[in-house]
């Protein structure tokens, strides 16, 4: 990858789904500085990278890329506690739910997402999230509504 950022091939490079072991193994062989980002699974209801990856990235100057933010056609549904949290938090910010789970999900300054849009109102709604900031009691309330539960023992993937 080295090779093809000198020879201008390519600007960056990175890695997807990788867990805290096969990062560290990574940044020995490329060394620190060189893995722009780590593509993982993240969305409310599947929080596993919060426990590592995300710190391990914040440290090492690596971007995590969140794909799947929205889950996998699983998105809360309104009349759900996590839906009904997500909807009053979205009336509070005349924002919609889904523009609150994705400011959520970025209030780390490492991460950003890649969340799916079929039309440019999507687009468009999705982009709106980035001027949303939560409250610490609003974090609190998702928290509650969507722990992130135990590190698991393997890095969840689609």
């Amino acid at each position: 990858f080295e090779e093809l950022k000198r020879s201008g091939k390519i600007l960056s490079w990175g890695v997807s789904n990788f867990d805290e072991d096969d990062l560290a193994e990574a940044l020995g062989v490329a060394a620190a500085g060189k893995i722009a980002c780590n593509q993982v699974l993240y969305h409310l209801k599947e929080r596993a990278i919060e426990h590592s990856v995300i710190p391990w990235c914040e440290a090492h100057g690596v971007t995590v890329t969140a794909y799947s933010p929205f889950g996998h056609s699983d998105f809360p549904a309104p009349k759900s506690e996590g839906g009904q949290a997500l909807q009053q938090i979205a009336a509070a910010h005349g924002a919609s739910p889904r523009q609150v789970a994705l400011a959520f999900l970025t209030r780390a300054p490492a991460v950003v997402t890649i969340p799916k849009a079929s039309s440019a109102a999507h687009a468009a709604e999705n982009a709106g999230a980035g001027g949303l900031k939560l409250s610490a009691a609003e974090i609190a309330q998702i928290d509650k509504a969507f722990p992130r539960g135990r590190e698991p023992s393997h890095l969840p993937m689609l």
